[in-house]
Parts: structure tokens; C-alpha cells; sequence
């Protein structure tokens, strides 16, 4: 339903603007389950306005056709208080109202802002227009970007680019034809090693080769290192991108006449080691079936030459070669080893295991065992991960191990020591018989066959688990565990062995990769890089743990970084240069970042309750409450006081804090380490306290003197560094890594939650490209200047292009040397750009292609590349009149020496000529040729697009019949499901009538019995009227007693009334819904009958049921006009309480000589009245039609 005040629905389509009549306005209103819907605006009087919306089938159908495509339309009207600026947001579309889609966002010149209604890129009959590159998109706002990145992803075109950010919307399949050898040598072509005239990325469609192509570039050319950092949600594609790019490098770093076929050994391990970690450290999730658990940061590392290749670097060869990779991994999810949601998997690997038709050799045990044979794997709802089976999947993964090193006894270890993380989660405690605090293992035999595996004694191991050394400063002793802690110490022990074989397996695969080692012999100490960071999206769940306040604080920290890289380092640069900028604004997350690391933060908090012997998830809540109370960031649960809120920059996230001080413990115990240390298993006992992912250290690191240490200071075990105390080191370092890096980024969306093809749900799509910053990004690179030079450089570069007589500078002889530069830069720009000058279409002014600044000279895209390729030219001026005079000199001494030297140049001459013609000719011939090979493709081609689009329709119309079957199915159960609520609100009603009758009755007789005490009381005063003054006080006393009596009465009656109120509304919002619920179905039938015309038979028993609703309906409103009897009845017995008061008040100031108290028992009477006939009033108000 769209937004509006009123609606009005009409089966009319828009007309055709006449010549002179005012052009129709393509806007977008706001919608509620769509996010933002096309409409044309009709009117408006300046605080709202009457909008024409398309009616579509579904969300998939709207788009920006000037409502060509649109079944009927209805008129709304909006306020425009809700838009910036009071004006519609315009579309992107062309004359006939169809949209115009960009793969370049940069240039948008229209930005939504307050009371504005976002106006459409369409033309003059509301079609889109749709352009290759979205430099051009005339109207910048939300909506425009969605629409725009919906009819390329509908139109197989799955990257857009923001200046110099590509976006990636995940197609949901492949398409060959852009990921083929011949397009990546195109790419890295015309990207790296051809010169072009202005912007090499004009000539090519936006695409993730683009960004992998400039990173090489700058890294080859300009010898700045290079970092491409992949964000979004679980699902969006982030993996794949960083594959799909480091193939692309490799492509690049053949050079400019690469055939394809020609990876080293090198290229070969770097690209063929992503399965490894995607086994070990992927899972199928709820919304992706690949999705990868842990961050990860891969290093290319290129050879980049000799200094003298570095300086003098060409670009008919490649003197920069890929020589090796390191890959850093950060925050695996290791909690999924021991628990994963039913319809997820654990780790491929432990499926790939047990799925091998060898998985006897690895242990014996293994054979004939399934997935339910360990608890920690259990029944999985695939054995298929992107169309493979689990067992090929496994295959793979041991080949490729065998090609970094491991294999023979290293494969054996890192098998068994995955098999012995299977067979702790088969491990099962029970309550010790002698004592129940202490605990027992009672699966005795995979306990003995786990002892087997380890190599460690039944009775070591048992006490391991079982029992807890604790040990301070002067004394160490155990503590027995119960049952439930022993399960959770064997849980903690097997996923604290996966995290370092995973880590063991890093190690393995850079030792294998790393140019340190495999390149030359090791004997190189510098190379360049090129990082791509694949990591963890923001996420937000209905439960949200302490690994989603992790992988969201990894997030904000890369938010910042993107802050910075796209905002605030150009905002801070052109201030000092002292260049206008248009104001720019961007949500700063410093706030939410001091939230989590500042001194009284939550990571502060949680490490302090970590600390405590005694510290609890509670206490940690309160104290993080308590010390950021003034923090707008931070918001506490009102519900459960174990929870708490964060404002992060994508959004308020809820956080469930139960078990944040366990999970955030990453010590493993000494008895566990001890037990660790005694097993067979190479990696466990060896490698449990190494965190590195590197088996060597960087030759570039100098080696610093040792230095004569303090004595080291007793340490207990109950104090150690925390999980996100670690997290945060590794944050750093990869921060600080990326700070030294140019960084380029690549936004992956993930267009709709079913994973289909050609599908976009915009609500969730906004709310994406809201994360990603990508309207921020696109109104900073349309404002900013992407090309600088120093103004030094741009004198000496292009003098020859300035013509000073036309163009003179503003200098002054009282200026400083830098203001002279900036004035004569000034005018030679001017001179040399003049032919790109040109005025803005919409304001009339002219477009500023740079601006000199005090020490630097900024240009628009485009502009710097122009003054490259023309800046020869003005070189040949001077070359030419040289060549003239030379040439002119040797002809003249040619020919001045005889009559034969002048027939030769005759002779010459003609040649000349006839080969001119010759060749004029053969072009004519040529162009002939060329023309008539078009007209046959074109025939061809359309010929194949009427057979795709019958294809198209003959399917389309066979899943309409389907889906309109479907529809019927689910009517009818809604028509049993409103006959059953039917039933029950006619039975709550008579049984709320029999309550209230009796109310009704039991008044009556109060009422009876009130008048009869009254009357006997009036005779008693009249017979006995000496004993009046005697009981004064009594009867005062009495009348006291009475009068709060009448009290307690008016306020249950005003009780009783409230509820009949309720009861009322509650059967008039009963009958609204059935009302409504009968003209739903009606219409639901309408449409089935126009869809298909195998529905008419059951039209009629739909329509007889639509009559016996209205029946009910009809008795219900009998029902309603019942209790306006029982209102009627109350109000006569209110008027009669009302005469009983007056009498008693009447004998009360007649026999009363308090005046005082006279006046307090009328006020108390005044108000019971009062409030008596609010009540009634209410009950009138609250149905008015009965």
C-alpha cells in the first residue's frame, strides 16, 4: 500500500501531453513495503501533493515505464513536509518515461534533500533511461540509485560503479561471457598498458576486473602499495569477488600481450589455496551455503624490478611480476564447531571427512560412521555445496593440500586431529555416585577410543576434564566440576584444537605461497602488495551474541576507514588549499567506536567483569550502562537487563549479553594445555599457544639489540588476555597495514533473500546501500576534484599549450613566488582546457573543470587525462616549423642540381597521387563491405530476440497459470479460517451479553435497596425530631458512610462501563475486519477469475459464502444495537442515583450546620455527577451510528 492521505483508484492511463501543455513530472513517493515507488505528479498547493501511482502485480514488475507496463493507477497525496526541500524526488528516465540506468553514479547533479520529492531519470513519457555509465544520471538521490542498479541487475549487468567504488550486486549465477580470458586481457589492456585519451574506464563497462586492473596499475606504475577491501552481508558474494579479482591480477602481471595459459608455479599455489580456507573455514548458513566464518586479509606480493625498471618502468612489458601471497586470518567462528542451528552446517570439512570413501585410513573407527555418528556434526540438511558433492569436495581439498606441502604424515596429523575434535563432542558427564558436585565420564567407550587417538592415559584425560587447577601467586590446588561444567570444559578444549589447526593450516599454505620463501630462493627482502580483505559483513539478528558485537566492531572500524579515505582526507585537503567545496555531509562513527574501545567503553567493561572473580554478564551490562549514560550510542533494554543497544552506523542493534564474560575468556586451562601438551598429535601439542599465522618473520624488520629484561613477576591463571582484547590487536594491525596501502573498495549487495536470479527486494537493498555509505560516496566524487598535480609540475608540464597573448596572468609584482604559480596556472589551464568548457544544463553556468589551490592544481575526470594526450600536440607546433625549414632546405639543394632531380620529383609526385586515390577507393569498398556485414548481423540478431522473448512468454504465462492455482488453494483456507472467527465472536458476544444483563439486574436491586434505607431514613428524622441534635454527629457519621458507599458504586459503574466500551470497540473492529476481509476476497476472486477462466465454478460458492459473512455482519450489528439498549438502561438507572443524591444532599444542608463540611459533601457529589456523565458521553461517543 502506498503512502498517502487519500487515494482514489482509476483504470485510466496518463494522456499524452499536447504541444504548450506543461510537462509531466516523474517523481517517487516513499512506500512502506517497497521502499520507494515511481509516480507523476499531478499537483500540489506547497504542503502537499497529488501523485498518479502505477499499480504493478508485484515488486519485481515496478519500474520506471511512465506506467506503460502498469495494470491501473491510483491517486494520492502525499506531504511534502515528508520530502526535502517540499519537492517530489524526480526519476532518471527518458522522453517516453523510461529509465535511463548508470554503471557511473558519480555525476548525479540533483541530491534528495529535505521537503523534496526524488524526481526520476526518465523521459518525456516516463520510461527510464538507461546509460552505460551513470556519470551522466541527471537526478541524484535514493531512490534513483535503486532503480538504476534494478534495471541493470534485471538486465544481467551486475557492476555499477561510484567514482572510483565498484558495486557488486550478486546475479545469483554466472555469466560467462564477462569473466572469459579474452575480457580480462581487455581490461588489463586498456586499464594498464595502453595510453588513452581522457579516462581509460569510458571504454569499458564497470566491472571488479576494473578495480584489480587500476591496483596493479598504481602499484607498477606509481609504486604505491595497493589494498581492494570487499564488504557486505553474509551472502552478498564477498568471497567470490575476491577470487574473481585475484585471478584478475595475475591476468595483469602477464603483461600486454598475454595469451592466457601462462601462470607460474607461484600463480598456480596463490589461486588454488582458496579452497583450502573456504573448507576449513566456511559453512552453510541460513542465507548463504558458502559462507565464509573468519576474516581474511591476502597479501599479493609482486617482484617490482630493478630500481632502474621502478624509475624508467614502459608498458610493453611486464617488470612487474606476481611473486608469492601471505594471507591473515582473523576471528574464526568457533563456536560452530560445538553448535550450529539445525538448518546450517558446521565446517565443510567435518562433512568432507566422514562423506570420503577412504576415511577408514585416517582412523579406523571412521568406517561405516555417518554424520549422526558425532554429535557435533548431527544431520545435515545438504550433502551438496555448489552442485558438489561433500566426498569430491574432500578429494579436491586433499589435492590441493598435497600441493602446499601437506601430505604423507603432515596430512595424517591434520586429519586425525579433525577426528579427535569429532570425538570430544561425542564425550558425555554424569554426577558422580559418592558425590554430586563432582563429575564422571560415562560414554566409556568413545572416551577410550578418543584416549586411543591422543595417546594419552584413560585416567590423565578423565581428571583433565573433570577437575580444574586453579593457582595464584603463593598456592595452587583443584576444584572438582560438576557434570555441566565438565561438557562445557570438553566443548571449549575441542574448539580451542580447531582454531589452531586452522591456524597450523595458515601457516602451511603461507609457507607454501609466501615470496619470502618460494621466490629466488628466498633471497629478496622488498616487494610490493596488493591486499584484498575479504571479511565478515555487519550483522543483525533476532539474537544477537558476542561474536555479532565483534564482527560489527570489525565493521565500524572499516566504516571509519572508508570515512576517512572518501571524506574527511579530501574535505581536510582542500581546506587547506583553501578551495571552495560544497558542504558535505557524512555520518561520523567516532562516537559508536569510543563507545566499544574508550576507556570507560565496553571492551573496558567486559575485560574488567573478566578479571573479577566473581564478575557476571549482569554486572557487565549495569557498569557499561552506568559509565556511558551520556553516550547517545548506547541504549539499555527495557525488557531484559540482559540486554543493551548500540546506534552502529548501519542501524540499532540489540544485544543479547548472556555469556559475554565466558566467550569473551580465551585461556585454556592448565590442566587442558597439560593434556594437550602429552598427546601424539603434533599440532595439539605443539602448536596450542602459537597465534601466528606466518612461520617466519619479515626480513624488512631490522633486528633490534636485545635488551636486558626485568625479572619476570609471578602470574596466576586466572588472568590472561581476552578474546577482544586479541580482536582488537589484530584490528590494529590490520589498520595500521591498510593506512600504508591506497585503498579501493568494492561494495557486494545481496539483491533478495531466496538467492533468485534477476530478483530485487528493495527494502533490503536500501537498507544495504545505506550500510555501504554509497550516496555519501557518489555526492563526494560529483563534488570533488579525483586528479591533482602540483602546481610546479603543471607549468613545467604543459607551458607549451598557454597562450599567453589570449590568456594573460593576473600576476602582480607584489605577489609571493607560490601566488605568481597559482595565477599563472590559472590562466594556462584556462587556455589549455578551453575546448572542455561548457555550461550546466540546468543552472545555465559554467561547468568548472579545476581549480588552483595554493600549492596544487585539482581537475575533474577527464581533465588531467585531456592535457596528457593533447599535451604533444602543442610540441609538434614547434616540431613542425623545425621539420619545415630542414625539409625545405634539403629540397631545395635536391633540385637546384639538375632538370633530371625535378622530372624525379614530377614522377614522385604523381605516385603519390595515384596512391592517395588508390586508396580513397579501396576505403569506399571497404566501408561497403562493412555496412552490409551490420545489416546481416542486425537481421540476425533480431531474429534471435523474438525467439528468446517467445521463450520468454510461453513460460511466463505457464507460471501465472501456476501461481494463480496457488492463490485459489490459499483463499480457500482463508475463507474456512474467517468462518471459524466468525463463530467465535458470535459466542463471546452472547456470552458478554449475559454478563452484562446480570450487572444490569444486580443494580437494579442495589439501587432498590439504596431508595428503601433512604425513605425509612426520612421517616425516622420527621417522627423523631427532638433526637435530631442528639445523633448529628451519628448521622453525620453515617452520611459519610454513604456518601463514600455511592463513591465505591459510581466508580464500578464507571468500571463496568469502561469494559462495555472495550467490548463494543472490540466487536466493531471484529466487523471492520470481516467487512474488510470480504471485500479482499472479492477482489482476490476478481483477479482469479480475469487470470483464468478454469476459476468461474468456483466463483459462485465463493459468493454464496461472501453472503452468509455479510448475514453474520448483520446479526452482528443486531448485537451492537442490543447493547445500546443495555447503554439506555444504565443511563436511566444513573438518572436515578443521580434524584437519590439530590434527596440526600438536600436533608444533609437542612439538618448540617458544619458549613464546611456542607461544602465538601457537595463537591464530592458534584464530581461523582460529573464523572458519571463523562462516562456516559464516552459510551455515546464510542457509537455514534447505533
Amino acid at each position: 500500500s502506498f503512502e498517502c492521505a487519500t487515494s482514489k483508484q482509476t483504470d485510466k492511463m496518463p494522456k499524452a501531453k499536447k504541444s504548450g501543455e506543461k510537462k509531466t513530472q516523474y517523481v517517487f513517493i516513499r512506500d512502506p513495503e517497497y521502499a520507494w515507488v515511481p509516480a507523476t505528479k499531478v499537483s500540489d498547493n506547497g504542503k502537499t501533493a497529488v501523485v498518479r501511482v502505477p499499480q504493478y502485480g508485484d515488486e519485481q514488475d515496478i519500474i520506471c515505464d511512465g506506467g506503460a507496463s502498469s495494470a491501473k493507477y491510483e491517486d494520492d497525496e502525499v506531504p511534502l513536509k515528508d520530502y526535502n526541500r517540499g519537492v517530489l524526488p524526480m526519476q532518471n528516465v527518458d522522453a517516453s518515461g523510461c529509465l535511463r540506468s548508470f554503471p557511473d553514479m558519480v555525476n548525479l547533479p540533483f541530491l534528495h534533500e529535505r521537503g523534496v520529492l526524488p524526481m526520476q531519470n526518465v523521459d518525456a513519457s516516463g520510461c527510464l533511461r538507461s546509460f552505460p555509465d551513470m556519470v551522466n544520471l541527471p537526478f541524484l538521490h535514493e531512490p534513483a540509485i535503486l532503480y538504476n542498479l534494478k534495471d541493470r541487475h534485471v538486465n544481467g549487468k551486475p557492476y555499477t560503479r561510484t567514482g572510483d567504488i565498484i558495486i557488486a550486486v550478486n546475479p545469483f549465477q554466472w555469466f560467462k561471457e564477462i569473466y572469459t580470458e579474452k575480457v580480462r586481457n581487455r581490461y588489463a589492456r586498456v586499464l594498464v598498458w595502453e595510453n588513452t585519451d581522457g579516462d581509460p574506464r569510458n571504454q569499458v563497462e564497470p566491472h571488479v576486473y576494473e578495480t584489480s586492473a587500476l591496483a596493479y596499475k598504481g602499484l607498477a606504475f606509481d609504486g604505491h602499495d595497493q589494498s581492494i577491501l570487499v564488504s557486505g552481508e553474509s551472502g552478498a558474494g564477498k568471497t567470490e569477488t575476491v577470487k574473481i579479482c585475484m585471478n584478475h591480477v595475475a591476468s595483469c602481471q602477464q603483461g600486454p600481450n598475454a595469451k592466457g595459459g601462462g601462470n607460474n608455479s607461484v600463480v598456480q599455489r596463490v589461486l588454488e589455496s582458496n579452497p583450502l580456507l573456504e573448507a576449513f573455514g566456511n559453512a552453510k548458513t541460513r542465507r548463504n551455503d558458502n559462507s565464509s566464518r573468519f576474516g581474511k586479509y591476502c597479501q599479493l606480493q609482486f617482484d617490482m624490478g630493478t630500481k632502474a625498471e621502478q624509475e624508467f618502468r614502459g608498458r610493453d612489458k611486464a617488470t612487474c611480476v606476481l611473486a608469492g601471497s601471505k594471507c591473515d586470518v582473523y576471528l574464526l567462528e568457533k563456536n560452530r564447531v560445538a553448535l550450529h542451528d539445525p538448518e546450517e552446517r558446521t565446517y565443510h570439512i567435518f562433512y568432507q571427512i566422514i562423506a570420503s570413501k577412504d576415511k577408514a585410513k585416517y582412523w579406523d573407527q571412521l568406517a561405516g560412521a555417518s554424520n549422526e555418528s558425532f554429535r557435533f556434526v548431527g544431520k545435515a540438511p545438504t550433502d551438496t555445496i555448489e552442485g558438489i558433492k561433500d566426498g569430491d569436495h574432500f578429494k579436491n581439498t586433499v589435492k590441493v593440500l598435497a600441493e602446499v606441502g601437506v601430505k604423507g604424515d603432515s596430512l595424517m596429523t591434520l586429519m586425525q586431529a579433525i577426528i579427535i575434535v569429532l570425538q570430544i563432542g561425542n564425550l558425555t558427564f554424569g554426577p558422580d555416585p559418592k558425590d554430586d558436585e563432582r563429575s564422571v565420564v560415562t560414554s566409556t567407550k568413545d572416551f577410550a577410543a578418543l584416549s586411543e587417538l591422543m595417546c594419552v592415559p584413560e585416567e590423565a584425560m578423565e581428571v583433565s576434564f573433570t577437575e580444574r587447577t586453579m593457582k595464584t601467586r603463593n598456592e595452587t590446588y583443584k576444584v572438582p566440576l560438576n557434570a555441566d561444567t565438565a561438557k562445557e570444559s570438553a566443548e571449549a578444549f575441542a574448539k580451542e584444537i580447531y582454531g589452531r589447526l586452522f591456524l597450523w593450516l595458515v601457516r602451511a599454505i603461507n609457507d607454501a605461497t609466501a615470496a619470502e620463501l618460494n621466490y629466488k630462493s628466498g633471497i629478496m627482502e622488498h616487494f610490493g602488495v596488493i591486499g584484498l580483505l575479504d571479511i565478515f559483513g555487519f550483522e543483525s539478528f533476532v539474537r544477537n551474541r558476542f561474536e555479532q558485537l565483534c564482527i560489527n566492531y570489525a565493521n565500524e572500524k572499516l566504516q571509519a576507514k572508508f570515512t576517512e579515505d572518501i571524506f574527511r582526507s579530501v574535505q581536510e585537503e582542500y581546506e587547506r588549499e583553501g578551495i571552495p567545496l560544497d558542504e558535505i555531509k557524512y555520518d561520523d562513527n567516532t562516537d559508536v567506536l569510543d563507545l566499544i574501545e574508550g576507556k570507560t567503553g565496553l571492551l573496558a567493561m567486559l575485560n574488567e567483569e573478566c578479571v573479577r572473580p566473581k564478575g557476571t554478564d549482569e554486572a557487565f551490562v549495569t557498569k557499561a550502562l552506568a559509565a556511558n549514560k551520556q553516550s547517545p550510542c548506547l541504549f539499555a533494554n527495557k525488557i531484559d537487563r540482559m540486554g543493551f543497544g548500540i546506534h552502529h552506523y548501519a542501524g540499532k542493534v540489540m544485544y543479547d549479553a548472556t555469556e559475554f564474560v565466558i566467550r569473551n575468556q580465551d585461556t585454556l586451562p592448565t590442566d587442558l594445555s597439560d593434556l594437550a601438551s602429552l598427546c601424539s598429535n603434533e599440532i595439539i601439542s605443539k602448536h596450542m599457544l602459537n597465534d601466528s599465522c606466518t612461520n617466519f618473520e619479515s626480513k624488512t624488520k631490522t633486528a633490534e639489540p636485545k635488551k636486558r629484561a626485568a625479572p619476570k613477576r609471578a602470574k596466576s591463571n586466572l588472568v590472561a588476555a581476552t578474546v577482544w582484547t586479541k580482536y582488537k590487536g589484530q584490528l590494529m594491525s590490520l589498520m595500521n597495514m591498510l593506512k600504508t596501502t591506497q585503498s579501493k573498495y568494492i561494495r557486494c549487495i545481496k539483491p533478495n533473500v531466496p538467492k533468485k536470479p534477476f530478483l530485487m527486494q528493495h527494502l533490503s537493498t536500501i537498507e544495504q546501500l545505506r550500510c555501504a555509505g554509497v550516496v555519501a560516496a557518489v555526492t563526494l566524487s560529483r563534488s570533488a576534484f579525483p586528479n591533482r598535480l602540483d602546481n610546479s609540475v603543471v607549468r613545467f608540464k604543459f607551458w607549451q599549450m598557454w597562450d599567453k597573448d589570449k590568456y594573460p596572468s593576473d600576476a602582480t609584482p607584489n605577489m609571493s613566488p607560490a601566488e605568481k604559480l597559482t595565477c599563472d596556472c590559472k590562466a594556462l589551464l584556462k587556455c589549455a582546457l578551453a575546448p572542455l568548457a561548457e555550461n550546466d544544463p540546468k543552472t545555465g553556468k559554467p561547468i568548472t573543470i579545476f581549480v588552483c589551490g595554493k600549492t596544487r592544481s585539482y581537475f575533474k575526470m577527464g581533465a588531467l587525462e585531456f592535457l596528457e594526450s593533447h599535451r604533444s600536440q602543442g610540441l609538434e607546433v614547434h616540431a613542425i616549423q623545425m621539420q619545415r625549414i630542414g625539409r625545405g632546405f634539403l629540397t631545395r639543394k635536391r633540385l637546384r642540381g639538375s632538370q633530371k632531380a625535378r622530372k624525379h620529383g614530377v614522377v614522385m609526385i604523381q605516385k603519390w597521387m595515384r596512391d592517395m586515390l588508390a586508396k580513397k577507393k579501396a576505403k569506399k569498398e571497404m566501408e561497403k563491405a562493412r555496412k552490409e556485414k551490420l545489416k546481416r548481423e542486425a537481421k540476425l540478431k533480431k531474429q534471435r530476440e523474438e525467439e528468446e522473448w517467445k521463450r520468454k512468454l510461453d513460460a511466463e504465462i505457464s507460471e501465472r497459470e501456476t501461481s494463480a492455482q496457488r492463490e485459489y488453494r490459499k483463499y480457500e483456507d482463508r475463507v474456512a479460517e474467517l468462518k471459524e472467527q466468525l463463530k467465535d465472536a458470535e459466542a463471546r458476544a452472547d456470552e458478554r451479553k449475559q454478563e452484562a444483563q446480570e450487572r444490569i439486574n444486580a443494580a437494579r436491586e442495589e439501587a432498590e435497596d439504596l431508595k428503601e434505607k433512604l425513605e425509612t431514613e426520612i421517616k425516622l428524622n420527621a417522627a423523631e425530631p427532638a433526637k435530631l441534635a442528639a445523633a448529628q454527629k451519628t448521622k453525620l457519621e453515617e452520611s459519610g458512610k454513604l456518601i463514600a458507599f455511592l463513591q465505591k458504586e459510581n466508580k464500578k459503574l464507571k468500571s463496568a462501563n469502561d469494559k462495555a466500551k472495550k467490548e463494543v470497540k472490540k466487536v466493531k473492529e471484529t466487523n471492520e475486519r470481516l467487512i474488510k476481509a470480504n471485500e479482499s476476497a472479492g477482489q482476490s476472486f476478481e483477479m482469479l477469475n480475469n487470470t483464468s477462466k478454469k476459476l468461474n465454478n468456483n466463483t459462485s460458492n465463493i459468493t454464496g459464502n461472501i453472503d452468509k459473512y455479510k448475514k453474520a455482519n448483520a446479526q452482528l450489528r443486531e448485537d451492537l444495537k442490543a447493547r445500546q439498549a443495555f447503554y439506555n438502561a444504565e443511563a436511566q438507572i444513573r438518572l436515578q442515583y443521580q434524584k437519590t443524591m439530590a434527596q440526600i444532599l438536600d436533608v444533609f444542608q437542612d439538618n448540617c450546620k458544619d458549613a464546611d463540611l456542607v461544602e465538601d459533601v457537595v463537591c464530592i457529589a458534584l464530581e461523582c455527577e460529573s464523572e458519571a456523565k463523562a462516562a456516559l458521553a464516552a459510551a455515546e461517543a464510542s457509537a455514534p451510528g447505533l
